[in-house]
């Protein structure tokens, strides 16, 4: 008799729209650091300048009332995993011409039911990876010896071995070349939603200051358009809005603390951080044809859950970063506070501005300055690396 074997899932995948809603270029930025204990790929794959997705905090979670072995792979056809834990027996892509294309990872693990004697990797104390941890009932993760998924005759992939770690989860992020289902245009007919797949708890969410005006809607059909939504954006508290998609996400399937897990993780990203963006709930439909999932044996029940996220840039803030461009050399201190606000979209900015003749060269320079790629740096080095 097979017992209680349930699988549950949540993530988020980030894509950064233009003001005219074109998807921008340079996703492989991180905004919050991952703990070093993570495995990562090879680095011209983790700063992969050409994504314009990237898959965030995919965290896999397993129920069971006893100890089992299972497999589980997921693939990414339009991209690649990039970062992992606990240590994967197979990471890689599938044979193709394209080299940020056709992406798997897979596990074999043991999992057992959580116990006082688990010993998980250290994290400080403020860490975002400690809300993954925060769901009691999972079960512990721990990692096999075998070199390489059952089945495995493809090549192209690198056997990693098995280190004895755990976890309460497995966890995956990635890169990739693909639009979301859900358009969002924040400077077309007052801000202008549109979507090919039905997607539920749609939030859409503007924060100012620390200010934060809101607006949800249930959901949108395929081929809907919502117009004037950016007009029509009303006062709350990050509270409120947090309460709102946890309540979306427990209808969608997560339990309560998984829930409350997602949203802690990115609670100051989504509600803290200035910016205009679109929060929702992709259908299972899209997951499983965006990211398929294998698991071995077969769960009694299998559940994923997927935010999308869209960041809208303002005219606004483009022009504000196109001004500090153009006249840093007579002010470094002063615009450099302004580039260095953008944080992790600055790069995707810079590749919108550089459409611009005018723009193009200075936009060109600040891209391949160690400002851009890594975030280091200072106002008088900025100043330097951009002189003629």
């Amino acid at each position: 008799m097979q017992g209680k074997f349930i699988v549950h899932e949540w993530g988020t995948f980030l894509a950064v729209a233009g003001s005219d809603g074109v998807n921008l270029e340079g996703m492989h930025h991180e905004e919050h650091p991952l703990p070093a204990f993570v495995h990562t790929q090879k680095e011209d794959t983790v700063f992969s300048s050409i994504a314009t997705i990237k898959g965030e905090t995919p965290v896999i979670y397993f129920y069971t009332d006893r100890p089992r072995r299972v497999s589980v792979g997921v693939d990414f056809p339009a991209g690649v995993w990039t970062h992992w834990f606990p240590s994967a027996q197979r990471v890689g892509r599938f044979p193709g011409p394209h080299p940020t294309r056709n992406g798997h990872i897979g596990w074999i693990a043991n999992i057992a039911p959580p116990s006082p004697q688990d010993r998980l990797p250290a994290i400080s104390p403020d860490a975002l990876w400690r809300f993954a941890r925060q769901v009691p009932q999972a079960a512990t993760v721990h990692m096999t010896a075998e070199a390489k998924l059952l089945n495995d005759t493809l090549s192209g992939f690198t056997p990693v071995p098995a280190s004895g770690e755990a976890e309460r989860f497995l966890f995956y992020r990635g890169l990739g070349q693909a639009d979301l289902p859900v358009r969002f245009f924040p400077e077309i007919n007052g801000g202008q939603l549109t979507t090919t797949v039905p997607v539920r708890c749609v939030i859409v969410v503007k924060v100012t200051k620390g200010k934060i005006t809101w607006r949800a809607f249930e959901s949108l059909s395929p081929r809907q358009k919502l117009e004037g939504i950016t007009q029509r954006l009303k006062p709350g508290t990050a509270d409120a809005v947090a309460q709102h998609l946890t309540r979306g996400l427990v209808e969608s399937g997560l339990f309560p603390d998984e829930a409350r897990a997602l949203v802690n993780t990115w609670k100051s990203s989504y509600f803290g951080s200035d910016g205009l963006r679109v929060l929702f709930v992709h259908p299972p439909s899209w997951t499983e044809k965006f990211i398929p999932m294998h698991v071995f044996p077969q769960p009694n029940a299998l559940v994923r859950v997927m935010v999308g996220r869209i960041e809208g840039l303002t005219a606004e803030r483009e022009a504000a970063v196109a001004k500090a461009l153009q006249n840093y050399a007579a002010a470094p201190e002063k615009h450099f506070v302004t580039l260095a606000a953008q944080g992790r979209y600055l790069e995707p900015i810079l590749r919108r501005l550089a459409a611009q003749p005018t723009l193009q060269p200075l936009c060109e320079k600040l891209l391949s300055t160690e400002f851009v790629r890594t975030g280091k740096g200072d106002a008088v080095a900025l100043r330097n690396q951009l002189a003629p």
